[in-house]
């Protein structure tokens, strides 16, 4: 079973980036390869999951060889960790790999067909073998009961707090009894029960805070204590998906600590905000930074003391505000859970806000996080993720750079298309229309700051993939009252996130004058244009819904 769809692939620098790191290596065999499947499927992919980042696994392709034979290293941050396997969507699995090596053979002229497709050697390859039994019992059981399994979810939002902790942990050990169904004939494996009792849990664990969101409560001690396990063995999808949701709910209790004591969280302790300034200024005279290490040291001996550390601050706003804001977010975690959460909170900071940073500032962020946290796997986690982020700084230079923009889109890289205009929104938009007769127009509104927005783009790429070339992507970004983007950034996030097409960033008069012609205005909404200009649509499928999609704008390019 896949966890997500949508895969970012790894490139050679993950191989430097975590040289100090584990290595699973996975070698293998199709057997009984033939020559079409080949010529369809020369590669197989293997991703793995990141903590921070539940939108989103990290992959790797392994080429194949003409004997069918592949092999391929993954770097490994928590001693287990979940694997997936896809062949082309022709066949998949899900394994748990560790340091060391495993070996998978499947059959080529059984995919489709054979129960059991995969095989596993080397390591948990005991736990490996007996997971699909497991998840076949598991789905047996659950349709068989609608209480725990086919209508849980229909009543459980609406239960008290005590209620849904009952029935969740009852469905987590009803899941966990498939175990011992699937293994009747043999010996369970330990490795295996460990997997999918860190599953079960967990999964109750995101539903109890799903719970706790939803009705407006606080969670209870048992759940706050749980949060001890966030860096432990095994890393799963449910891991991720419950840690996601876990930040959700700190993004709540955030908020909620701002408003209700503006002076402490709008503020740092003197002798923190001196060893910021110390060590992240420029151009510090010896004097200057003996001063500093005497307010480090004792904090603030008299009134002038503040004066001078405001002009050292005022010297280096841009850097020191970055890292002052962080601070302040660091502090309101400790106020509010154990080390545990609040070291998985600080490397989410920057994690869950890296869209609104230029490179060098995620490198800084990034650094300075490192610095502030002991926890290795949540390091490198981050920095996983960060060097994903920065890895197209030479294109993302070259879209910053380019100043070309002219109300006709200009090519501004391979595949990327800018354009801008003070015209009224509509005259802007029917020109560069017309400008696509011809073509179908797929027409994404989004909004950088909108987390539906970000989420539906990171499915651009796969969409683009299954439709033919000479259909245009037509991205129309909308501004926002409380929200200006740097046009810098905004270009920055086109490159990373693959978003190849035409580039409309309109005002909000322009949106106005657009709002009959493009109606609705939302953000993470999308329309489909057919070659003469005419609307199929205007409330088409989300690019998160592939093959819907991809299939409306094949059948509208043939009309």
């Amino acid at each position: 079973m896949r966890f997500i769809l949508l895969t970012a692939l790894f490139l050679g620098f993950l191989q430097s980036a975590f040289a100090l790191t584990d290595s699973l290596i996975i070698k293998g065999r199709i057997n009984n390869l033939n020559g079409r499947l080949y010529r369809q499927a020369p590669f197989i992919t293997f991703s793995r999951n990141n903590i921070l980042q539940p939108q989103s696994e990290l992959s790797k392709q392994a080429d194949l060889q003409a004997d069918g034979s592949f092999r391929v290293s993954l770097p490994m941050l928590f001693p287990q960790e979940e694997i997936y396997v896809d062949y082309a969507g022709k066949a998949f699995t899900t394994f748990l790999g560790s340091p060391g090596t495993v070996e998978i053979t499947f059959n080529g002229d059984s995919i489709g067909k054979a129960k059991k497709l995969f095989y596993f050697a080397g390591a948990n390859a005991d736990a490996n073998n007996q997971y699909p039994l497991y998840l076949a019992a598991e789905n047996q059981r659950l349709n068989s009961s609608r209480t725990l399994g086919t209508e849980f979810f229909k009543s459980f939002w609406e239960k008290s707090p005590s209620d849904a902790r009952f029935i969740a942990e009852s469905r987590g050990e009803f899941r966990l009894g498939s175990v011992k169904a699937a293994t009747q004939n043999t010996v369970a494996s330990p490795v295996l029960y460990n997997w999918v009792r860190s599953v079960t849990d967990e999964e109750q664990l995101q539903i109890l805070y799903e719970h706790a969101m939803g009705n407006q409560y606080q969670i209870s001690k048992v759940l706050l204590d749980s949060l001890k396990r966030l860096d432990r063995a095994p890393l799963t999808g449910q891991r991720v998906i419950w840690a996601n949701r876990f930040g959700n709910y700190a993004d709540q209790l955030v908020e909620g600590k701002k408003f209700d004591n503006p002076s402490r969280t709008n503020s740092l302790p003197v002798k923190l905000m001196a060893a910021l300034i110390r060590d992240n200024s420029k151009n510090l005279s010896a004097d200057d930074r003996q001063h500093l290490n005497q307010i480090t040291a004792n904090g603030l001996a008299e009134k002038g003391e503040l004066d001078f550390m405001n002009k050292l601050f005022a010297r280096n706003e841009l850097v020191l505000n970055l890292l002052f804001n962080y601070e302040r977010e660091s502090r309101i975690y400790g106020d509010l859970f154990d080390s545990t959460a609040t070291e998985f909170l600080k490397v989410r900071y920057l994690a869950k806000n890296l869209y609104k940073y230029t490179y060098p500032q995620q490198l800084l962020l990034n650094n300075h996080i490192k610095s502030r946290t002991g926890i290795s796997q949540f390091k490198q986690s981050l920095d996983e993720i960060v060097q994903l982020e920065v890895k197209d700084s030479a294109n993302i230079r070259k879209l910053v750079d380019f100043k070309n923009v002219r109300t006709a889109p200009a090519e501004a890289l391979p595949g990327y298309y800018l354009t801008a205009s003070n015209d009224r929104g509509t005259s802007w938009f029917n020109g560069i229309m017309d400008g696509l007769k011809g073509k179908t127009v797929y027409i994404v509104k989004w909004n950088i700051e909108d987390a539906k927005s970000r989420e539906e783009l990171d499915f651009i790429p796969a969409l683009q993939a299954r439709v033919p070339e000479d259909i245009v992507f037509l991205f129309v970004h909308f501004s926002t009252d409380d929200y200006t983007v740097s046009d810098a950034i905004l270009r920055q996030y086109i490159v990373r996130h693959r978003l190849k097409g035409i580039h409309m960033s309109i005002n909000d008069s322009q949106a106005m004058d657009l709002l009959f012609r493009l109606n609705p205005l939302d953000f993470a909404t999308f329309s489909i244009v057919r070659p003469n200009g005419k609307f199929a649509t205007k409330n088409a499928p989300a690019p998160s819904e592939t093959e819907k999609t991809a299939k409306a704008l094949i059948e509208v390019s043939q009309q």
